[in-house]
């Protein structure tokens, strides 16, 4: 964490805020580092699943669609070769 830092001010329920002091206190820090972790570990995948969802709907308006059976079957197909790894790996 850098030393310089910048103050936000953000609204949250009661109930939000409790949970972060719960949080905080768990972890043996304060609030401000606590948000500032929880922004730190998540806003990167955040950003790339908007990111993707929005080229996923852009894919669509342009007509670039998959078939309902073919996209059940490539998930089908990535389910049993995790499982096929997972069997290598044991």
């Amino acid at each position: 964490m850098s030393n310089k830092s910048v103050t936000i001010t953000a609204r949250v329920s009661p109930a939000l805020s409790k949970k972060l002091a719960r949080f905080a206190k768990l972890t043996g820090h304060t609030k401000s580092y606590a948000v500032e972790r929880l922004i730190r570990e998540h806003i990167d995948y955040e950003t790339w699943f908007i990111r993707e969802v929005r080229k996923g709907i852009e894919s669509a308006n342009r007509g670039e669609l998959i078939p309902h059976e073919e996209a059940m079957q490539r998930i089908r197909d990535h389910i049993a070769a995790r499982k096929r790894e997972k069997r290598k790996a044991a």
